[in-house]
């Protein structure tokens, strides 16, 4: 009997070894209306369960034209840093979490978007000085993405929102201490014209 339960053991074993253990991430929120995977590449998808159609669409408010918004950001555009420079999102230490200081920028910025169809943002994700370069590529990619999620669960076209990160490569305060560094935990917008 003894053997018996030790061979079921070791078979059970072999079978969860097997199959695998699979199960979704909890720390992703799903962009409301889409669904699959996002792709996994650096252009704005968010994470499993948040995949955007190939070639989005939208109607120019002023002209009723169809505009493909995959061509804002697949030819020359306009970056305009002083439109939403008051909306920068400032982060906690080691956190891609948005605090509740900085949900009102947030909501201002969607509050621009839902009057006008033509044009986007690029999210830049930024880090301080402190940690690896490769974690803190990982984590401003985490900031980057979290303010583009952010948005579109206010409403905003995630199609509209391309992230980028820089990691600790771009500070604006150059400082060693935590006056600086808070100041460069941050994700900045980019305002985007078509040219």
């Amino acid at each position: 009997m003894k053997n018996l339960n030790i061979f079921s053991v070791f078979i059970l074993g072999l079978a969860l070894l097997a199959t695998g253990c699979h199960h979704k991430p909890s720390s992703i929120t799903p962009i409301p209306g889409s669904q699959g995977p996002s792709g996994g590449d650096n252009t704005g998808g968010v994470g499993p369960g948040t995949a955007v159609p190939v070639e989005p669409q939208v109607t120019d408010k002023t002209q009723g034209i169809p505009i493909n918004l995959n061509e804002i950001f697949n030819h020359p555009y306009n970056e305009d840093r002083e439109k939403f420079k008051n909306d920068t999102v400032y982060f906690d230490f080691d956190r891609a979490t948005i605090k509740a200081s900085e949900e009102s920028k947030l909501q201002d910025v969607a509050n621009y978007f839902k009057s006008d169809s033509t044009d986007a943002l690029i999210v830049e994700g930024n880090c301080d000085e402190r940690g690896t370069e490769k974690y803190n590529l990982s984590l401003g990619e985490r900031r980057a993405l979290a303010v583009r999620e952010y948005l579109a669960n206010l409403g905003m076209d995630p199609q509209r929102i391309k992230t980028v990160t820089y990691g600790a490569s771009k500070p604006v305060a150059t400082g060693h201490n935590e006056a600086a560094w808070s100041k460069n935990r941050r994700g900045d917008i980019v305002f985007i014209t078509p040219k």
